[in-house]
């Protein structure tokens, strides 16, 4: 868990020193990850442990950086599966983006498309790799920039905002967009709306 600063809390570095101390005392630590002590060190803390005098600090000096080096282990391994899992996640989600039967827009708040997905890229009858750089309303029918300007200016809070536009081919289409977290570009999802349900 995580403070105010974003750095482990007090609760977490104390529970991290606990599983170290457990695995040095009573388990197999993780695999070390390298951070050995140099030569000079481990000459030092052997002619430190050599002398009566300062042994038993020696000995104890040694306990704590073996701790400190399973602990290091243990947020490491910790840190491979965070990555792991992140990097799942991240696939998961650019699956569902790619295969999505919805044609999906990123855009700058000045209409100029990001990026869209495959689906997209068939609406407008390109690659959606095309679609990078290009304005969203040079793709729609001559008009269309109106309707298009209202999304981009009110892309909705809580509720998307949604309007429709009109391809070159007359073909409808019904547009769904946020403004996403930061604010700094705008989610648009856009449907073909099919003849039936125009009428309706």
């Amino acid at each position: 868990m995580k403070n105010r600063d974003g750095y482990p809390s007090a609760g977490s570095y104390e529970r991290l020193r606990r599983s170290a101390r457990d695995l040095i005392d009573h388990g197999v630590p993780p695999p070390n990850r390298g951070g050995n002590l140099s030569v000079d060190a481990l000459q030092l803390l052997y002619e430190r442990a050599s002398s009566p005098e300062s042994a038993a600090d020696t000995l104890k000096l040694l306990h704590e950086l073996q701790t400190y080096q399973v602990e290091l282990d243990l947020l490491y391994e910790q840190l491979q599966a965070n990555e792991h899992e992140i990097s799942e996640e991240l696939a998961h989600y650019k699956s569902l983006y790619e295969q999505a039967p919805a044609a999906f827009l990123i855009l700058a708040n000045d209409g100029e498309i990001i990026e869209g997905n495959p689906a997209a890229g068939a609406l407008f009858g390109q690659l959606n790799t095309d679609l990078a750089g290009k304005n969203l309303s040079r793709l729609l029918a001559p008009g269309q920039e109106g309707a298009v300007n209202m999304l981009l200016r009110n892309p909705g809070g809580q509720d998307p905002a949604t309007g429709s536009v009109e391809l070159p081919d007359h073909r409808r289409l019904a547009i769904s967009a946020r403004a996403d977290a930061t604010g700094d570009s705008v989610l648009m999802i856009l449907t073909e709306v099919t003849a039936a349900f125009a009428r309706s």
